[in-house]
């Protein structure tokens, strides 16, 4: 082999060693730099929180009344919307009029005229010019004018139909123009519903009412919790239990045919968001507060073994931690067992973590809640 060809060859062994060399270094740096599973992680929230239950509930109006017609004749005027919101003494319904205007002036006229018999007779009697039966019957005339005076005044009234209360209206069930006839129970013209205070009924089992119970030192069943108990209602779509409203009412008996005791709360409904007929998701708090630690509930895993969080260590290695699971409260899950406050809980990331492996932790503080 020649002088050159030796110095090619160390030349080319002299550039692959200090191509290894760089690699190594290379790989070697990326492994100094190279950082744990990113997480996210927060110390268990301590909070006072109420034990409670749910039921099921149904809305409805504190009020039903049916508007009827008490008078017969013609439906002159409908003066609401269907379906629209009126106010107490609101002009609804108009029946015609001038039959009543006319009977009220004819029994006016009558009326006067027996007034005016009715002194002259007092007059003659004073000068022993009539009878004392002859006032009498002036007296009687008089009396059954203003009568019939007053009854014509009454069914001129009830030309009108006005809203009792503020209230939600239904359809109109007649037209303008239908005749209406003379029945004694009268014609129905519209349903009207009060809905500001509503109601929303529940009903509580047999196993849940002895439960409720133990918890308090009063029970339903003797009304020793009506008007005092707060009860919360939440709609389908909402977030949290935003009405709130109080216990006011408690049968007397726990029913035989459903084996539950119904109730019923009131609620202000001051936005008008609670309608009649709608479903209602219910809470009702038991017994006295208790500190509680409490964790996202989308933090808990689970598996054949049962729930489990992932927590760091002071190396920040992640540890597997069973625990057991109280009342979720909105986003956040009471921990009765397995947890203690001061530890790291692993809230975000976990997907990508796995027992024993080091992360690279982001803490944040978690929200105390709210009403509680």
């Amino acid at each position: 082999m020649t002088n050159l060809n030796l110095k090619n060859t160390q030349h080319t062994l002299q550039v692959l060693l200090v191509c290894t060399a760089l690699m190594l270094m290379t790989a070697c740096g990326k492994k100094t730099v190279e950082t744990g599973v990113a997480v996210t992680v927060a110390k268990p929230l301590s909070q006072a929180v109420y034990a409670y239950q749910l039921f099921d509930g149904t809305v409805s109006p504190l009020l039903t009344v049916n508007l009827d017609a008490r008078v017969p004749g013609y439906l002159t005027k409908i003066l609401f919307q269907d379906g629209g919101m009126v106010k107490k003494d609101d002009l609804l319904f108009v029946i015609e009029q001038d039959q009543y205007q006319q009977q009220v002036k004819l029994n006016q006229a009558v009326y006067e005229e027996a007034k005016i018999e009715h002194a002259r007779q007092k007059h003659l009697l004073k000068e022993n010019a009539t009878s004392q039966a002859s006032v009498d019957k002036a007296l009687s005339s008089l009396l059954q004018a203003e009568a019939n005076l007053k009854l014509a005044k009454i069914n001129l009234g009830y030309t009108e139909v006005r809203a009792p209360f503020d209230g939600l209206m239904g359809r109109h069930l007649i037209d303008v123009g239908s005749y209406l006839g003379s029945d004694p129970q009268g014609v129905k013209l519209a349903t009207i519903q009060k809905i500001r205070p509503i109601y929303v009924y529940f009903s509580i089992n047999e196993r849940d009412l002895l439960t409720f119970k133990s918890t308090h030192p009063v029970d339903l069943e003797h009304k020793t919790l009506v008007n005092t108990l707060p009860v919360y209602a939440q709609l389908q779509g909402e977030k949290g239990y935003p009405h709130k409203g109080i216990l006011d009412y408690s049968a007397n008996l726990v029913s035989t045919d459903t084996g539950s005791l119904q109730l019923r709360a009131e609620m202000p409904n001051e936005d008008l968001s609670l309608i009649p007929g709608l479903y209602a998701r219910v809470l009702v708090q038991s017994g006295d507060s208790h500190p509680a630690i409490l964790i996202p509930y989308l933090a808990v895993l689970s598996d054949q073994q049962g729930n489990y969080v992932y927590v760091l260590d002071a190396q920040k290695k992640a540890t597997r931690q069973n625990i057991t699971l109280g009342q979720k409260f909105n986003q956040l899950v009471e921990v009765t067992k397995g947890l203690d406050p001061n530890q790291i809980v692993v809230i975000n990331g976990f997907i990508n973590l796995s027992e024993g492996q080091v992360a690279d932790p982001k803490e944040i503080t978690l929200e105390p809640l709210a009403g509680q």
